[in-house]
């Protein structure tokens, strides 16, 4: 009787016993947003990407941009507007007030030509906010995986 009833405390320990902890995923929790082309991208701190400090406080249209020097992640105000999916081309006037508005011009390593030479175009981004880093994906252009890494600067 001593041993079911020492069987019986055991079984019941083991029941209301906590399970083992589950590890759960280690560091800061990723903030990740998607921003349709032409929507206002409002960084809350200023965005380092080597000498360029693109300052807070202000919201940004984003644009792909392609010249002969290369392409880039160009940053407009707000405002601006053109259809998506529409390129304009820099040559012609609405091209060059286009590119007088441009704020920041931060460089793109692409594997393949995203847009002609010449060119601007709206793009869509996925943010993903990791703390003291800010990573913006290209969305929806001809190569996968298009990344640029900011250092976040409160």
């Amino acid at each position: 009787m001593r041993g079911l009833a020492a069987a019986v405390a055991l079984l019941t320990a083991l029941a209301f016993a906590p399970g083992p902890a589950l590890a759960g995923p280690k560091g800061p929790k990723v903030k990740v947003k998607t921003y349709v082309a032409g929507e206002a991208f409002c960084p809350s701190a200023a965005l380092v990407y080597g000498t360029i400090v693109i300052s807070p406080g202000t919201c940004y249209t984003l644009f792909l941009l392609r010249e002969s020097r290369g392409t880039f992640l160009a940053f407009a105000p707000a405002g601006v507007k053109i259809p998506p999916g529409q390129l304009v081309r820099l040559n012609t006037p609405a091209g060059a007030k286009l590119r007088g508005r441009f704020l920041y011009l931060v460089p793109v390593a692409t594997p393949v030509a995203l847009v002609a030479v010449g060119t601007a175009t709206l793009v869509a981004v996925r943010a993903e906010d990791l703390g003291p880093r800010l990573t913006l994906t290209l969305v929806g252009v001809a190569a996968p995986n298009v990344v640029v890494s900011f250092s976040v600067r409160l």
